[in-house]
């Protein structure tokens, strides 16, 4: 570990994404035990997520936020209000870089889940920067394959963060979620009625429908009455070729049920 933190001395923008890296596969191969290692690696960490302007290196810092989350889970929570204030001014100074904003929504999902109800102080900033997104999403131009293909990233950003944070608030607070299933619903028709979306769009569209049920249940009984597309789209999704697309709407499909 102290080798790969005197790579963030040198000053190279280069080292300092293959450092993350390396230290994204040592959280995964120690586990809880890394938490041991964020005194010290933390105020790296910290760097890289305002290192705007370098978005290679802002990027690798926010994909290892993702690693360090999956090992800590809960534990990661004494560090959380210094990365949160960070996503948050990055999605709010309107000048980062495309490809940073789906990273840092699938963030808000990481931080989400692992810590559960203790998200509940970041939920109406990260929602407001979610919906936020996907009104971006709705008036985005997919004239090149460019354009296109940040549109997808964008929605399978706003589908991860909140997939993570209804998981993470299940077991705890689901009745938070509440007001922002709608949205949520409403996001996946659009998504759904647009026919050149990708596979993967389509799978974390899905996965978040089915992430919505599990979460609320019941309470979700008129709305998805009002809805009616899901049916069509999980049709759809079961005459896919992917065997992953086809279980996780085969799972979906349930948690739908218990619904009704």
């Amino acid at each position: 570990m102290m080798l790969l933190l005197k790579v963030f001395d040198c000053g190279s923008s280069i080292g300092h994404q293959e450092a993350m890296l390396c230290i994204g596969a040592l959280a995964h191969a120690t586990g809880s035990e890394f938490v041991r290692y964020m005194p010290i690696f933390y105020k790296y960490m910290d760097m890289g997520l305002q290192n705007f302007e370098v978005f290679q290196v802002c990027a690798a810092s926010i994909e290892v936020v993702g690693d360090i989350c999956y090992a800590l889970d809960d534990k990661i929570l004494p560090f959380c209000d210094g990365i949160m204030s960070h996503l948050f001014n990055g999605l709010s100074s309107g000048v980062i870089h495309c490809s940073l904003t789906p990273l840092i929504l699938s963030c808000f999902g990481d931080i989400g889940f692992s810590i559960g109800e203790h998200f509940e102080k970041y939920l109406p900033n990260a929602m407001l920067m979610i919906q936020e997104a996907s009104e971006i999403c709705a008036k985005m131009d997919n004239d090149n394959e460019q354009m296109m293909n940040n549109n997808f990233q964008l929605r399978r950003g706003i589908f991860d963060a909140y997939s993570g944070i209804l998981r993470g608030l299940k077991n705890s607070k689901p009745e938070l979620m509440l007001p922002h299933a709608g949205h949520l619903l409403q996001f996946i028709e659009f998504v759904f009625r647009d026919k050149t979306r990708e596979e993967s769009v389509s799978k974390a569209a899905v996965a978040a429908m089915g992430d919505l049920a599990y979460t609320l249940g019941p309470k979700l009984k008129i709305l998805f009455k009002d809805r009616a597309f899901h049916a069509e789209f999980l049709t759809e999704s079961l005459d896919s070729d992917d065997y992953k697309m086809k279980e996780i709407t085969a799972w979906t499909q349930r948690m739908i049920k218990r619904v009704f």
